[in-house]
């Protein structure tokens, strides 16, 4: 742990966080993560908030906000403000309503499959041509 407060190197940080190197360098491109310092010979060094930093942005994505939503929460230093929790608030209510929108269009999907699945059955039942396959095949001909 005491290696964790001094410096890490970029393999390290990523194992501390169970991220990839290359997630490390993304989400520095992506400013997600301040530039790091470095070492006399050039490696990238971080410390114990760019540690927390990487965990904040993978708890953040888990709850399924984007990278653009992370990096407009970051923005607001410090953290833990009232002001950040105002963005915080407004972009779970985009994430909601999409996710609500997203829904919506499951539950007509899921309606279109249930009613071709009766249609099937009833047919079945009757020993006649599928209807689901008349009207997927258009001109009415059941493709061979």
């Amino acid at each position: 742990m005491a290696r964790m407060l001094e410096a890490m190197t970029i393999g390290e940080l990523a194992k501390a966080c169970g991220v990839s190197a290359d997630t490390v360098r993304f989400y520095e491109r992506e400013k997600l993560l301040p530039r790091p310092r470095r070492s006399a010979s050039g490696y990238r060094l971080f410390g114990a908030e760019d540690a927390a930093r990487v965990r904040f942005v993978r708890r953040a994505q888990a709850m399924g906000l984007t990278l653009d939503d992370i990096g407009e929460l970051l923005r607001v230093e410090p953290l833990k403000t009232v002001e950040q929790c105002r963005r915080a608030a407004a972009r779970l209510g985009a994430r909601v309503a999409a996710v609500e929108e997203r829904i919506a269009e499951l539950e007509a999907f899921r309606n279109a499959l249930l009613n071709g699945l009766h249609r099937c059955e009833r047919a079945l039942a009757r020993d006649e041509c599928c209807p689901v396959v008349i009207d997927l095949a258009a001109d009415g001909k059941v493709p061979r």
